[in-house]
């Protein structure tokens, strides 16, 4: 990445979105600039008054800002995240299944476009917290969708010289169906064992893991409850509508849990 792109409306808690982009560009060692898409020209003055006078009341001013018209922000906004020189970065408003479905969501749209990880802040997302990325928590499942996002989560963390970590949840309802308890633990973390060193082998650095039990979205959201300057990462099917309804999404529920940022990659 060469760049820091902030995607910012109208809304207060997009500037929650342009501080992690300002600190996260720090650290890359990169310029930072914000972006608003409007559907028609007539509407781009208005927006730039108004986000420069939002900017300037935040101390912000430095910020450079661009506002453009295009007849859909998702569109948009996903071809300029899949750029490999661009970081974009997004304010996630983490709404639940059934209202995404019913009003739609510009970043669950982004992430479904974009070809490389999305950057996101959910409403929980805590600057004070996460004021670098120290740690770069990956999860993954066993499935080789989840591993999809490993090349770009050992590439961030060298640029970010974080520490690279490999999270892995066992379902515990889903293990009591098993005999042995103990027995599927061992598989899992024979699992992220292996593929710790397979990481270390091909990217030549350092990775730890750690396994988790219980559901998914919630273990991972209460192991990071107390963490400070971290990153989550984690790849989604990136489902839409009735279909995310249905089957659920943890990555979905992270993200409106989660303080850290969250890096979203759908393969």
């Amino acid at each position: 990445m060469e760049k820091i792109v902030v995607a910012v409306d109208d809304s207060e808690s997009a500037l929650h979105a342009l501080q992690f982009g300002q600190t996260f560009a720090a650290q890359l060692g990169v310029e930072v600039s914000a972006i608003s898409v409007v559907p028609t020209q007539d509407e781009i003055g208005p927006r730039r008054t108004k986000l420069q006078g939002r900017l300037a009341s935040h101390h912000l001013e430095a910020v450079a800002i661009d506002v453009v018209a295009h007849d859909s922000a998702k569109a948009y906004l996903g071809e300029l995240a899949s750029c490999e020189d661009t970081g974009l970065c997004m304010m996630a408003h983490g709404r639940r299944p059934v209202p995404e479905m019913l009003i739609g969501s510009v970043t669950a749209g982004v992430v479904r476009r974009a070809q490389r990880p999305v950057y996101l802040c959910g409403p929980r997302y805590d600057s004070r917290a996460h004021q670098r990325v120290d740690v770069l928590a990956v999860c993954v499942d066993g499935s080789k969708l989840s591993e999809q996002i490993l090349p770009h989560a050992a590439t961030l963390s060298k640029r970010l010289g974080a520490r690279l970590q490999l999270l892995q949840v066992i379902d515990v309802s889903a293990a009591r169906k098993s005999t042995a308890l103990g027995h599927t633990d061992v598989m899992e973390s024979a699992y992220l064992n292996a593929l710790a060193r397979r990481v270390e082998s091909e990217q030549k650095l350092e990775v730890d893991w750690e396994v988790l039990h219980g559901d998914p979205a919630d273990s991972i959201v209460s192991y990071l409850a107390g963490s400070h300057n971290t990153m989550l990462a984690m790849t989604t099917h990136g489902r839409s509508g009735l279909s995310q309804v249905v089957a659920g999404s943890v990555s979905h529920e992270v993200l409106h849990e989660a303080s850290c940022p969250v890096a979203v990659l759908r393969p």
